[in-house]
């Protein structure tokens, strides 16, 4: 097998990785609007397998790439496609490299999406938690306004989960 090869099938299982991380994504972003932790645990260790899997195809693909930019005459520990597309002479390797750079750059640049609406999802999540909290350990804001300051009262203010005045 040839390195060009080797590097086609490299970038193929980037990209069927990083669309599986996709998919796991919009899978996170149904169960954080059920509200199923359970269900979350589950996908994040699934992702954290995807994500170690990603971290040694980038590697192998690293090595792959150093492996023909010295058989071009260059030195790079960790090139991009972009760098090879432009080193390559081969006017099929050029195609065939920006094809796999564009697939790639589109599946990240969704991924990216997909993670920033999930991490918008938890964090109004959190909120919400937050809210509940707030209203069950009920923080009375008249103490705070109408009190006096400097009594111990506000300085070891001890606030109980349940409303001990209920």
């Amino acid at each position: 097998m040839t390195k060009w090869h080797e590097l086609y099938e490299l970038l193929d299982n980037l990209i069927q990785l990083h669309k599986a991380l996709y998919t796991l994504a919009v899978q996170k972003k149904d169960v954080l609007i059920k509200g199923d932790v359970d269900e979350l645990v589950a996908i994040t260790k699934q992702e954290q397998k995807l994500i170690q899997a990603v971290g040694s195809a980038e590697e192998a693909r690293q090595a792959v790439a150093a492996h023909l930019f010295a058989s071009l005459g260059f030195t790079r520990d960790n090139g991009t496609l972009s760098d090879l597309i432009k080193l390559t002479t081969s006017a099929e390797e050029k195609m065939r490299l920006t094809t796999y750079r564009d697939e790639l750059m589109r599946i990240v640049s969704e991924l990216r999406d997909a993670n920033e609406l999930n991490q918008q999802l938890l964090e109004q999540s959190l909120s919400f938690v937050n809210m509940t909290l707030n209203l069950i350990t009920d923080a009375p804001e008249d103490d705070f306004i109408y009190g006096n300051p400097t009594a111990e009262a506000f300085r070891g203010s001890h606030r109980s989960f349940f409303n001990t005045k209920a």
